[in-house]
């Protein structure tokens, strides 16, 4: 896995339209019918040329909503004011989120001609009721189509994303979905359990009782199985949800996990520079005001403690395989980081939630149960 600090912080850009705004989804998107894209385009080079953008970043991501959602025209224009900022480097893992059915060949073929090389395609779902369920505008034969696209037009690599654990959803057409994703072959794959996030259509419907979540004993299968199947078919575990062939891991959330820094850009990005986090206005007219008057949307910042930082550090770093070494994060923070998360880790380790070989990592009982001990560190 690419371990480069030499260079710059990571660059995230937020493009925040999506055809239409999914009932699960609470990341910062709107419909994009009735939206300015080209006045958000504006605002976001504004804020570009008024912040800076680092020059040799590590990684490049795209992100959204859908930045393929827009007419071809616009994506070369973003790009194209992106990568003018950037020292040029083929080696730079440049990635950009697509959706099925938006991705066309023509879109392709410009992603091409700017440098990406890696398209993380929002599959979520291979049966048409639970792409249904899901509010997706796309089909299953979509997927298929937008991943052939991809590869002929040159972008060597691609990721898939899906969604288990959809109320309705039964172990069988997991097994299904997921077998059907080996058998294209993508170099990634990131499976996600239904979330229930708070101020999303499915919170709610669930608090209505009108959508219920799927049994918890099930779900723990379908998340145990995932890992199984997917560590048979060559596919490592090296994050929570996120499965890589050998290489194919996704550097730039690698970057978000390592707690290292990195630049945000666009309508409720964040960014994590010179150990201060900060982030922009979510809504799209209030961030475009921002910019035009400050040329900064920042509507809050926090800068972390020495020991918060190395809390946050440990808490993060557990989500993946490789967990941490407390040694290194003690000399990030100026801190004996081993004594202060001891007495957390111990108790872990004897129920086997942890495990200390001498990095600090989840074990097996642990990886279901993530999120609760990241919060015993933070």
């Amino acid at each position: 896995m690419n371990d480069d600090v030499s260079r710059d912080p990571a660059v995230y850009v937020h493009i925040p339209f999506c055809e239409t705004k999914c009932p699960y989804c609470d990341f910062n998107s709107f419909a994009v019918a009735g939206c300015d894209v080209d006045s958000y385009l504006d605002a976001l080079s504004r804020e570009m040329d008024a912040r800076g953008v680092p020059k040799n970043p590590s990684t490049l991501f795209i992100g959204g909503g859908t930045p393929t959602v827009v007419e071809p025209a616009q994506l070369d224009r973003y790009l194209t004011d992106l990568l003018q900022r950037i020292d040029p480097d083929p080696e730079r893992e440049f990635t950009v989120e697509a959706n099925p059915g938006s991705l066309t060949r023509e879109k392709v073929a410009v992603l091409k001609a700017h440098g990406v090389n890696r398209v993380s395609l929002g599959a979520q779902a291979l049966q048409p009721h639970h792409l249904e369920t899901l509010g997706r505008v796309h089909g299953v034969d979509d997927v298929k189509e937008a991943l052939d696209f991809v590869r002929e037009g040159g972008i060597p690599r691609t990721s898939l994303d899906f969604i288990y654990a959809i109320p309705g959803m039964t172990k069988r057409e997991w097994v299904e979905t997921l077998e059907r994703a080996i058998e294209w072959d993508p170099g990634h794959l990131s499976c996600y359990a239904l979330i229930f996030e708070p101020g999303t259509e499915f919170t709610l419907r669930r608090r209505q009782g009108s959508m219920r979540p799927i049994d918890e004993e099930d779900e723990l299968f379908l998340f145990r199985w995932t890992e199984r199947r997917l560590r048979a078919a060559g596919y490592r575990r090296y994050e929570i949800s996120n499965f890589a062939r050998p290489g194919q891991e996704s550097q730039h959330n690698v970057n978000y996990w390592r707690n290292r820094s990195y630049a945000g850009y666009g309508a409720g990005a964040h960014s994590f520079m010179d150990g201060l986090r900060s982030a922009n206005e979510r809504r799209l007219d209030r961030y475009a005001q921002l910019v035009l008057r400050d040329g900064a949307a920042m509507v809050s910042s926090e800068r972390l403690e020495a020991e918060a930082a190395a809390r946050e550090t440990v808490a993060m770093g557990l989500r993946m395989e490789e967990g941490v070494d407390l040694g290194e994060v003690g000399r990030a923070h100026g801190l004996d980081a081993p004594a202060l998360f001891s007495a957390i880790a111990a108790p872990m380790a004897r129920e086997g939630l942890v495990r200390i070989d001498p990095r600090l990592r989840l074990g097996r009982r642990g990886w279901r149960l993530a999120d609760a001990i990241a919060s015993e560190f933070l």
